[in-house]
């Protein structure tokens, strides 16, 4: 097949073409050549959309399809259609199914039922037997079949000595442990952020200590091990400048956060909206601006979905019953794109650069002879996200109805222009 971007921005940092306006020719898969103009277009396919920009293709580092087990919440193939709807070309998959990716047949079974897809998923292996926080996985096994990290995902690993012997489990192969470090077991039945709104809705809250406290102990054996830790999704101003200290003296520390941690507060919370029940919960508005500064600053290396959704059934109850996590793949450009002013270039790092290098994945350059794996997008479309919007068999979207900028119109994967 033969493919040709007209007229695109590329937005690339990693690319000797970023922020210039070319052609781009895509012959069998591969970028063959990049120019002001290609005249030889013959038997190609055009592409040409004003206001196009392309850039390496968006990697979501924090997704749950909840398949096997609970198919009812999400399938890896509802969850690829609403991951392509949203612009990623590939999505790291979080252990949440029944039972968990935990053995080196689960990772393969995710591979086999993702092949010959348009997105491209990558699983990661459970960090301890089930998520169970007891025993740990076969990770070198896992890691052999295709895992390209490992995590607990949503259960924080509670027990030090069981992160700290994961962490040197993993350190012989240079692998990533990636833990979110807010264990909210710990107050019980608490629900939502400790504060305001807490009070307002008669709520045990959540406290940002607890998080702090996690962040402090990861960072400490991580730095003990010498070895790699990815801390997941940071919600709160307080784990920033441990984060930082961290990085400034050579720990081995990366972090990130969710589209929807930079742009809901805790303030959605008033009329005991489920969409919003999450965890780590929404927090104050001084902490969503500490959390954007730190995405400006490098602080915070990743920008994901956290894409964690829910059949009908696990939202529309009581506030305390409800489920934690939130249907976010389709919105999540736009809302990081709305909540960092439009900075493009900052955000392609965040969301298809960073999460690659944590995970020693190729990065898919916008350069001569590169495999094409890109993401082409308006970045300055205004847009409501509605319920047609979204591709999920989950509709618990907190985004619809919410003003969001930048929306991807096409990827190009596996030799093929996929038009959205």
């Amino acid at each position: 097949m033969h493919c040709i971007l007209q007229g695109v921005l590329i937005i690339d940092p990693t690319s000797p073409f970023h922020n210039t306006k070319k052609d781009i020719s895509i012959r069998d898969g591969k970028i063959d050549e990049i120019a002001d103009h290609i005249s030889d277009a013959k038997d190609a396919e055009l592409f040409a959309v004003a206001g196009a920009c392309v850039s390496p293709g968006w990697c979501d580092m924090l997704a749950a399809f909840f398949d096997p087990g609970h198919e009812e919440k999400e399938t890896i193939e509802s969850g690829i259609d609403a991951a392509l709807a949203g612009g990623f070309t590939t999505v790291c998959l979080m252990p949440m199914a029944d039972p968990a990716i935990h053995r080196k047949t689960d990772i393969e079974y995710i591979l086999n039922k993702a092949k010959h897809k348009p997105v491209r998923i990558l699983p990661y292996g459970s960090v301890t037997m089930n998520r169970e926080g007891v025993d740990l996985t076969e990770m070198y096994d896992m890691r052999e079949a295709g895992a390209v990290a490992f995590t607990d995902a949503d259960k924080p690993i509670r027990d030090a000595g069981v992160l700290l012997r994961s962490l040197q489990y993993v350190r012989p192969f240079d692998g990533v442990i990636i833990d979110i470090p807010n264990d909210h077991r710990i107050m019980g039945n608490a629900n939502v952020n400790e504060g305001e709104m807490s009070v307002h809705l008669g709520m045990y809250g959540i406290p940002d200590v607890l998080e702090e406290l996690s962040v402090i102990r990861d960072i400490k054996l991580a730095e003990y091990a010498n070895a790699r830790i990815h801390l997941g999704i940071i919600s709160s101003a307080k784990s920033i400048a441990h984060i930082r200290t961290a990085k400034e003296a050579g720990v081995r520390v990366t972090a990130g956060t969710s589209a929807y941690h930079l742009y809901f507060d805790e303030s959605e919370l008033f009329d005991y909206n489920t969409h919003f029940k999450v965890n780590p919960p929404l927090r104050s508005r001084e902490d969503v601006l500490a959390l954007v500064e730190a995405v400006k600053d490098g602080t915070i290396d990743v920008v994901c979905s956290y894409h964690i959704p829910h059949e009908a059934d696990a939202k529309d109850v009581e506030f305390e019953n409800a489920s934690f996590g939130m249907e976010t793949l389709e919105s999540t450009f736009g809302a990081a794109h709305f909540a960092l002013d439009g900075n493009t270039a900052l955000l392609i790092e965040k969301i298809a650069i960073n999460p690659r290098k944590i995970l020693g994945l190729e990065i898919p350059g916008v350069q001569l002879g590169a495999e094409a794996e890109l993401t082409i997008f308006i970045p300055d479309a205004e847009w409501e996200c509605s319920a047609e919007n979204i591709r999920s068999r989950s509709k618990n979207a907190g985004f619809i109805g919410r003003e969001l900028l930048g929306k991807a119109i096409a990827t190009f994967t596996f030799g093929k222009l996929n038009i959205l």
